[in-house]
């Protein structure tokens, strides 16, 4: 088991992400379909190249997750996931909305996470059995029993035309909460949405499609604060999970039940 200096992996993504605000400012509009994938593998390599290169001269025995992992290897070793620029298309668009994320994973389970929004320098962590920080302060979920007038929010499926059922599901199940909540928002990167859950900005956070490197850390980021997140029908949360439900307690519980009404019908 490998022993991890919290606040050198910390600086190590302020100093990368810090590099990326420099790139955001300087930045047009991309428009095209083309130019936004190009400009991207071209701005996130960067960034990812810069913290594989720093975490690996400080940890050279923990492996690093390129692509899709299979729940086999999911499951074995250490290894860092990483998301550079969670939220790309804000960052091709010029929109100021984007973060990065990245997690130590110890036999498929997060055992320390990192979420950072650069363009605010809000700095999100957590290690498992520590407790989970905002600038370095304890942070805790809200206080809320339940979702019903609650401030909740949703992202859409990742690669939404791929897949048509989690595509259907996310409509349903965002028509069915939207009778319940004061409010339902999309505010752009995953990792970042849950990370305001766990803050108690948000009372809640779901999302159908599969999307573990973006929710893996805000997982054990939301568990460190007195939170709870399992898959939308209720089943443990991990890296390969089809759907996330992520709440306090008992708001976890009621948007719970609404989500599994909306699957039965």
């Amino acid at each position: 088991m490998t022993a991890i200096d919290t606040e050198g992996v910390l600086e190590l993504m302020r100093d990368v992400g810090a590099g990326l605000c420099e790139t955001f400012w300087q930045s047009e509009p991309v428009v095209e379909v083309d130019e936004m994938w190009a400009a991207f593998h071209r701005v996130d390599g960067a960034a990812s190249d810069l913290l594989r290169q720093g975490l690996a001269a400080r940890y050279p025995g923990i492996a690093w997750a390129d692509g899709e992992l299979s729940e086999a290897h999911a499951k074995s070793g250490e290894y860092w996931i990483c998301d550079a620029i969670d939220g790309a298309l804000q960052f091709l668009r010029t929109i100021p909305n984007w973060c990065m994320s990245l997690t130590l994973m110890r036999e498929g389970v997060a055992v320390f996470t990192a979420i950072y929004d650069a363009m605010h320098d809000e700095m999100f962590h957590a290690l498992w059995g520590h407790g989970a920080f905002y600038n370095g302060k304890a942070i805790r979920v809200s206080k809320r029993q339940d979702h019903y007038m609650g401030i909740v929010a949703s992202s859409q499926p990742p690669f939404a035309t791929r897949h048509g059922s989690a595509t259907q599901k996310a409509g349903e199940s965002l028509s069915a909460m939207l009778r319940d909540v004061a409010a339902a928002r999309n505010l752009g990167p995953t990792s970042l949405q849950l990370a305001y859950v766990a803050c108690g900005r948000l009372d809640a956070f779901w999302q159908y499609g599969e999307d573990g490197y973006n929710c893996i850390g805000g997982s054990l980021l939301i568990r460190e604060a007195g939170g709870v997140t399992t898959q939308a029908d209720g089943q443990p949360y991990h890296l390969t999970s089809a759907s996330i439900a992520a709440a306090p307690p008992g708001v976890h519980a009621s948007m719970l039940q609404r989500l599994q009404g909306v699957a039965a019908a």
